[in-house]
């Protein structure tokens, strides 16, 4: 099946959509790290590929919106170097969402596939921004042989992501945002069907 082309003369430039405060953050944050993993393309990715000196890593779930963020990058160009890899989780639907649970035996690989890239180098930030969020962090946790801040968008207010901090505890707020800062940690054995768990859930 052909893939559908894309006229890049009509693709806008992808834009930061958190509020103005986590913005701000987000854009201090990537001027000081070197190597940046984002599980979520968009305007935070573009930001970074304006910038001087970076390496990225971008974790996309939707395959349309990877090729349109491949074509806009082919057309615009990058100050550094960006890596946008997909994620295949099965039919999605709006943000990037498995429509079905009917590839449910990949959804494993969303956290954890970027970080098996030959090319791959450890992150010293991780934006969460996309899908399986919670198995985003815990995947950070299990594999970062490095001090590495995280970045995870949406956190305040949401219950259902509290449950990560059975193992690593939030040290900053902003807005809607909250950090962590991660070390290099062996995670308590009894606790695997939990963790595996997080796995599970898309959002």
């Amino acid at each position: 099946m052909t893939e559908p082309s894309i006229d890049t003369s009509l693709i806008e430039r992808p834009v930061l959509t958190f509020p103005d405060e986590v913005s701000d953050w987000v854009r201090e944050l990537y001027a000081q790290a070197d190597v940046i993993l984002e599980y979520g393309s968009g305007g935070s990715t573009v930001l970074a590929s304006e910038m001087a000196g970076k390496t990225v890593y971008s974790v996309e779930s939707d395959p349309d919106w990877c090729r349109m963020m491949q074509s806009y990058f082919e057309h615009a160009g990058t100050t550094s170097e960006v890596h946008l890899h997909y994620a295949n989780v099965g039919r999605v639907g709006k943000w990037g969402r498995p429509k079905t649970d009917a590839k449910w035996a990949r959804y494993h690989r969303y956290p954890n596939s970027v970080w098996d890239l030959d090319v791959f180098k450890a992150p010293d930030l991780v934006l969460v921004d996309g899908r399986f969020r919670s198995a985003c962090l815990m995947t950070t946790l299990l594999r970062t042989e490095k001090p590495v801040t995280l970045l995870f968008d949406d956190y305040v207010g949401r219950k259902q992501y509290q449950r990560v901090e059975q193992f690593v505890t939030p040290v900053e707020y902003r807005g809607r945002m909250a950090r962590f800062e991660i070390e290099p940690t062996e995670l308590p054995k009894r606790k695997l069907t939990e963790i595996l768990t997080l796995y599970t859930k898309s959002f």
